[in-house]
């Protein structure tokens, strides 16, 4: 298991410990004021500090592994993630009170278009979304919470998973678990930054992917699916492969097959069940 699962999981997945959604973590003033500025920090300096990463790498300028580990640190402290797969959703969605629908910062950072695909989650009162300045997405429409039900919100996370979409879930300040987001590679800062540069912002999921022979088509659905580059195809005999070592469990590549040839199955049993990392 994770780090996390370890320290704030008591004994299983620290997402499904229902204390890491306390409103008496809410009420420490120290994540208040965490929240308070959150998209304007992680959001909007974010985005400059990743642009700025991108410049660097493109340059092939070596950046040491000392000050990569130092930004993840200050992470997991702050606002750190996890990937899920569309089936523990359910499980986490159960804890919320409140769940609201925002748009992807991510998204508006990139392209400034709105992709209503973050959902705040809440087991308040309070919500601690309540009172939040959305001004940073530029207009009422796009800045206004969306109040779904649970089912709604599994809903329509389902529809995301089909289009391709990766699931991770993230603290305002450590171990305080606010928000589901759905992004992919394109736009996702964490994804990007966690992947392109080799700086990691989330853990892989509790699970890994693995694809059954006899069942594969070998349509390579899954290979245009997979974000993290963790499936190849090779041909008729023996047409998919899935490298554990790369696979981040997010189970996007199972929503894609239309044989149900890949399944999930438990990370700490697997043999690279410690590739929690890049």
């Amino acid at each position: 298991m994770c780090e996390f699962c370890t320290e704030h999981g008591e004994g299983r997945a620290w997402y499904l410990n229902a204390q890491n959604y306390a409103t008496e973590l809410l009420n420490e003033m120290h994540r208040q004021k965490f929240i308070a500025q959150f998209y304007e920090d992680v959001i909007g300096k974010g985005q400059k500090q990743l642009s700025m990463l991108e410049r660097v790498f493109q340059g092939k300028i070596f950046i040491p592994r000392n000050l990569r580990e130092k930004r993840m640190e200050r992470s997991k402290k702050s606002h750190f993630g996890q990937i899920i797969p569309i089936g523990e959703i359910p499980k986490i969605l159960r804890m919320a009170r409140s769940i609201v629908r925002v748009s992807c910062g991510c998204r508006w950072a990139a392209e400034k278009k709105e992709s209503r695909t973050c959902y705040g989650l809440s087991a308040g009162p309070p919500d601690w979304y309540e009172g939040m300045d959305l001004e940073f997405f530029g207009s009422p429409d796009v800045s206004r919470f969306e109040q779904l039900t649970r089912e709604e919100a599994y809903h329509a996370m389902v529809e995301d998973d089909r289009e391709g979409m990766v699931h991770s879930l993230w603290t305002f300040h450590t171990p305080f678990i606010g928000a589901i987001c759905n992004c992919d590679g394109r736009y996702c800062l964490a994804m990007r930054s966690t992947v392109g540069q080799k700086i990691p912002s989330m853990f892989r999921a509790e699970f890994i992917a693995e694809v059954d022979d006899k069942n594969c088509p070998g349509c390579k659905a899954c290979v245009a699916r997979c974000q993290f580059r963790a499936i190849d195809y090779h041909g008729k005999k023996n047409p998919v492969t899935i490298d554990a070592k790369k696979c981040f469990g997010c189970g996007v590549c199972q929503a894609a097959c239309p044989q149900e040839a890949i399944s999930l199955v438990d990370r700490s049993r697997h043999p690279v069940g410690q590739y929690y990392w890049v």
